[in-house]
């Protein structure tokens, strides 16, 4: 800068300027994401010269600045997300991209019991629209693509449901299905003590651990009874065997069954 007083008289006085080098941010495009998944790192921003020392950050919704981008946090909706780069030099640049987060299904499973024979429907308990089902195994599945299939498996099974919706979000649970078998009652056993045939074995009455078992004489006195039946009857009242004869029995499963009623003879 030159500075005149009259026509002789002059000062000058010289400022250098520092130009620093400035960074030239670029922040690509991000495929959209489901709100379900798990937090994933962003890489799309980046100095695009790659000449100049310096950090990048980003900042936005559901993000922190290392770019650790969390869908859940965000929430569904479209977010505008910022990624600048800072140069050692204190020279910065910026740039903004969106992300689209879609909302997931949900669905929640559970456990039904089934009697042998019957069937149940399966109880997925399921939210969001133009979702899409499929059930496995389809094993005494009525229909694998429904929400709500009718379930009529021989024995006791696992079911996964898998949701999906038309942008391609999904979620799964798990529905267990308890068979509970009929139970095989012989009308006969010859508790003798020679170790066949000692004991009334009810097959599958096991699995009804709330079972009631009565047996009565002819004369109507109750000579047996049981909660469950993890002790098999061996033909005896108070300790004593009971006389050969006939006896008769009501069984109540307690699970839906109509309780079952004969007899069964002592033989010796």
């Amino acid at each position: 800068m030159v500075v005149y007083s009259g026509i002789t008289c002059v000062d000058e006085k010289i400022i250098p300027i520092m130009l620093k080098a400035v960074p030239e941010a670029a922040f690509n495009s991000i495929a959209p994401v489901c709100n379900n998944i798990s937090p994933f790192q962003i890489t799309q921003g980046t100095e695009i010269h790659g000449l100049l020392p310096g950090t990048g950050s980003y900042s936005g919704a559901g993000i922190n600045a290392q770019g650790i981008f969390s869908p859940s946090i965000a929430d569904s909706g479209t977010h505008t997300l910022t990624y600048t780069f800072l140069a050692d030099n204190g020279c910065r640049d910026s740039k903004t991209q969106t992300i689209t987060v879609y909302p997931s299904p949900t669905v929640t499973g559970g456990n039904v019991e089934l009697l042998e024979g019957g069937q149940v429907q399966l109880p997925a308990v399921i939210t969001g629209s133009n979702l899409t089902y499929k059930w496995t195994p389809p094993i005494g599945l009525d229909r694998d693509d429904i929400a709500h299939p009718i379930a009529s498996p021989p024995d006791d099974i696992t079911y996964t449901i898998l949701v999906t919706s038309a942008q391609g979000c999904s979620a799964t649970a798990i529905v267990t299905v308890k068979v509970f078998q009929n139970p095989e009652v012989p009308n006969a056993f010859s508790p003798n003590r020679d170790g066949i045939n000692d004991l009334w074995l009810i097959q599958n009455l096991n699995t009804y651990p709330g079972a009631t078992i009565s047996i009565f004489n002819r004369y109507g006195q109750q000579v047996f009874y049981s909660v469950g039946y993890s002790t098999p009857w061996n033909g005896q009242y108070k300790g004593s065997d009971l006389p050969v004869g006939v006896y008769y029995y009501i069984i109540d499963t307690k699970k839906g069954h109509k309780p079952i009623a004969g007899s069964v003879t002592i033989l010796r």
